[in-house]
């Protein structure tokens, strides 16, 4: 019932050695780091028939993240202040990619939480986002984020159902669109944390989309943590899990014992 495993395994790619005059004296930079106090770093296109297959690594310490360069390509310096190093990946056949630019920066955010308040790629939104306005119509009135993240909880729960057969279906290309889950009222686990995720931070209510196991799911599996700051804690929300439990007789607890997921990757 969940998602196959969406993160691009190192092993999958065969990176070409490249000089470092490859991207010295590229001009204008595919690399914007416009934004690294918000923790966001957003790459550009190269502009070649290959393009259309590009990734962008993003690496701090020994972790590595994978992105496909399409569109919105804003990504996310989730692992905390420090050194990261961006590279842009070409095409070049199969599964083999180069490194056309790299970058490093030192990167201090303005608060722990400010990443997760951004969009990017996989939690897309602006002002103009059905989502957005949803979420705006939906905590009308309350001043308590804690009340924002349950109404809203209540709409997704209540509303999107839990599509099998795009389960069955789905590549490691994917990218959720919080609208067509909105519009379509339905989708994997992926798009409800996606949506989840998207309607809180436009609410400015820090919300991580998070990847890995339950302990009751063999599948892998998407889910969110919210920080509520009236209580300054990050609380575990299942949304999937809960809009199936939701028709059945067992009324779900918003709340999750964090200690039944298994956290692989967070965004």
């Amino acid at each position: 019932m969940f998602i196959r495993r969406l993160a691009m395994s190192v092993v999958s790619m065969c990176l070409l050695a490249a000089p470092a005059t490859a991207w010295a004296n590229a001009a204008p930079s595919l690399i914007d780091v416009s934004e690294l106090s918000n923790g966001i770093v957003k790459v550009q296109h190269h502009d070649t028939a290959q393009s259309v297959n590009d990734k962008v690594k993003i690496s701090k310490d020994n972790q590595h993240f994978y992105y496909s360069v399409k569109d919105h390509n804003r990504f996310p310096l989730q692992l905390g202040d420090g050194k990261y190093t961006i590279t842009v990946l070409q095409h070049v056949a199969d599964n083999k990619y180069r490194a056309i630019e790299s970058k490093e920066v030192n990167v201090t955010v303005s608060s722990p939480q400010a990443v997760f308040l951004q969009p990017i790629q996989m939690i897309y939104w602006n002002d103009k986002t059905n989502a957005v306005a949803k979420a705006r119509e939906l905590t009308n009135g309350l001043k308590n984020d804690r009340d924002k993240v349950q109404a809203i909880y209540n709409y997704v729960i209540q509303n999107v159902q839990y599509d099998y057969e795009k389960a069955n279906r789905v590549t490691s290309e994917y990218i959720p669109s919080v609208d067509s889950t909105l519009n379509e009222r339905q989708g994997i686990c992926y798009d409800y944390a996606a949506l989840f995720a998207a309607m809180l931070r436009s609410e400015g209510i820090p919300a991580k989309l998070v990847m890995g196991r339950k302990n009751d799911i063999p599948q892998y599996h998407a889910w969110n943590e919210i920080y509520l700051k009236e209580t300054n804690e990050w609380i575990t929300v299942d949304t999937t899990y809960d809009s199936i439990m939701v028709k059945g007789t067992k009324k779900p607890t918003m709340i999750k014992n964090k200690s039944e997921y298994v956290i692989e990757k967070q965004f």
